[in-house]
């Protein structure tokens, strides 16, 4: 079997054909799903502006997004290993 698959995807009526792993076709169908939704929903609140403005929009919110998480996991990190530090300390102290 193929380890790679060529696939289409449409973004905002923007077909892109990409050769890709498979284990990685479920997540950027998914993905494509979620910015054409978000293109929408833009679409329809800033019926005004142009597309190119709209996938800046939800470029932008999902950069957000990503930043965010990326954020939040540091902190967990840092949270994680401070615990790991403290409880090798405690177990240290009772040997």
């Amino acid at each position: 079997m193929k380890d790679k698959l060529d696939i289409t995807l449409k973004i905002a009526g923007v077909e892109l054909s990409l050769c890709i792993d498979r284990d990685e076709e479920h997540l950027l169908r998914s993905v494509t799903k979620q910015v054409n939704h978000a293109y929408d929903k833009y679409s329809e609140l800033f019926a005004d502006r142009s597309s190119d403005e709209i996938l800046a929009m939800v470029t932008l919110l999902f950069a957000k997004g990503f930043i965010q998480l990326k954020t939040q996991m540091a902190e967990l990190d840092s949270t994680l290993e401070q615990f790991d530090s403290e409880l090798s300390k405690l177990l240290r102290e009772n040997i």
